[in-house]
């Protein structure tokens, strides 16, 4: 049964990120506060909960008070927290639930009992199903989302918004990647050793998805490069890389690496792979990840992809800076930490990348443009407003061998979405100088 202990540790956590700007990931990887690592699964899962579900729970929560004053913001997050458990956490109990977060809620003991014992009557009287089944009800509230971003996907989804939502909100599939295809049988019996294989992604054999990542971080077949964490959409840029193997080639925002692997992974054996990224600390970590991969002929270079001047080669990656929207299931936070401006900023940086790229690339050069995105404006709107200002550009050829329904109808552009494809968000596009 989850600790007090590890409660507490999360109330403080939920304490620092409802009065701070720190993302959620980076508060709970600096927490030194010693737990077992039983406890700390719990409590980061209570964190993410909380937060992921917080305009959720604070509909429901609203029901049963009797002043529309908020409780003090501790009370408040405990009881965040308690309906994070009672609707959403499987395995935890719902005594425990109870005591644990009175214990921690001081002089307020008897409010924080008896509003999450109405919860759990609540739940128990199918009140939380037909919450959720009431149409009447914004499905900002239903499903925990900033309505701003409801009304922009309404907008781009219309009647799958629902579906769409309800995706978003499920634990991400977790896959690893085969990198060496001699060491297929060996990577999938230690998988099932571990206890964690589940099963060869119907769209890729080379992708595996699994029930945890944990158990693979001290495994052999991690440390050695057989395999690599990645969802099976971020291979979208791949279909559209030169058959027959890449000779020269620049990743201009490599960060974390994994396009750069995929880039090294097909680049001829005197091909030349160039990498670069803005922030250094993270450059680092593109130069651990491909040591890690067993790859050893590429430059890493620190370079702003708005001004710096790239060698001219034939093959351009722009992996761009996005919202993020398409890995919104392993990041809770995220919803909470966009805002409309966001998206404005980001388009004109994106477009600005694409500019500065567009001035070394050679006739008959490529551009290969990306984002773990899929909002139509930081994609087919940036690729779409990037052409239509620069007619020595086109759309390139359409990828040839990408399944069926990762294909868009009528651009040559691949797209995955989450509530289609039961996998990450992701775009990738082409477009060819004359």
């Amino acid at each position: 049964m989850a600790s007090i202990d590890s409660r507490k540790n999360a109330l403080n956590i939920l304490l620092r990120w409802f009065t701070g700007e720190a993302y959620i990931d980076h508060l709970l990887q600096k927490d030194e506060h010693p737990l077992n690592p039983q406890s700390r699964r719990f409590r980061d899962a209570l964190v993410h909960q909380t937060i992921q579900w917080h305009r959720q729970s604070e509909t429901l929560i609203a029901r049963f008070l009797k002043s529309p004053k908020k409780p003090p913001l501790q009370t408040w997050i405990l009881l965040l927290m308690g309906a994070a458990e009672i609707f959403h956490m499987e395995g935890t109990q719902d005594y425990g639930t109870v005591h644990s977060l009175v214990s921690l809620a001081g002089y307020q003991k008897t409010f924080v009992n008896a509003i999450l014992r109405q919860l759990i009557r609540f739940r128990n009287a199918g009140g939380y199903k037909h919450f959720m089944e009431d149409f009447s009800i914004s499905p900002g509230m239903r499903h925990s989302f900033p309505d701003w971003l409801v009304e922009r996907w309404n907008g781009q989804f219309g009647h799958e918004l629902e579906n769409l939502l309800s995706a978003l909100n499920q634990p991400p599939v977790r896959m690893v990647r085969l990198m060496e295809d001699t060491a297929r049988e060996r990577v999938i019996k230690a998988l099932k050793d571990l206890d964690i294989f589940r099963s060869v992604h119907p769209d890729r054999e080379d992708f595996l998805t699994v029930s945890s990542i944990q158990p693979l971080m001290d495994h052999d077949i991690f440390s050695s490069g057989a395999v690599t964490i990645q969802d099976v959409s971020s291979v979208l840029p791949e279909y559209f890389f030169p058959e027959g193997g890449i000779r020269q080639a620049c990743d201009v925002c490599s960060a974390p690496g994994g396009k750069t692997a995929a880039l090294l992974k097909q680049a001829l054996p005197d091909g030349e792979i160039f990498a670069y990224d803005v922030d250094r600390r993270r450059l680092k970590q593109v130069d651990e990840t491909l040591r890690r991969l067993n790859f050893s002929h590429y430059t890493l270079e620190e370079a702003d992809a708005r001004t710096h001047t790239f060698p001219r080669v034939n093959l351009y990656l722009v992996d761009a800076p996005c919202s993020g929207f398409g890995v919104i299931r392993k990041r809770s936070d995220l919803r909470w930490r966009r805002n409309p401006g966001d998206l404005e900023t980001l388009q004109a940086l994106q477009l600005e990348i694409l500019e500065n790229v567009s001035r070394v690339v050679p006739s008959g050069g490529e551009i290969i443009y990306s984002t773990c995105t899929f909002d139509e404006a930081e994609n087919v709107g940036v690729l779409q407003t990037f052409l239509d200002t620069h007619p020595e550009f086109s759309w390139g050829d359409p990828p040839l061998n990408a399944p069926d329904h990762w294909k868009d109808t009528v651009r040559p552009i691949l797209r995955t979405y989450p509530h289609r494809h039961d996998c990450e968000g992701s775009f990738a596009g082409r477009v060819k100088r004359t």
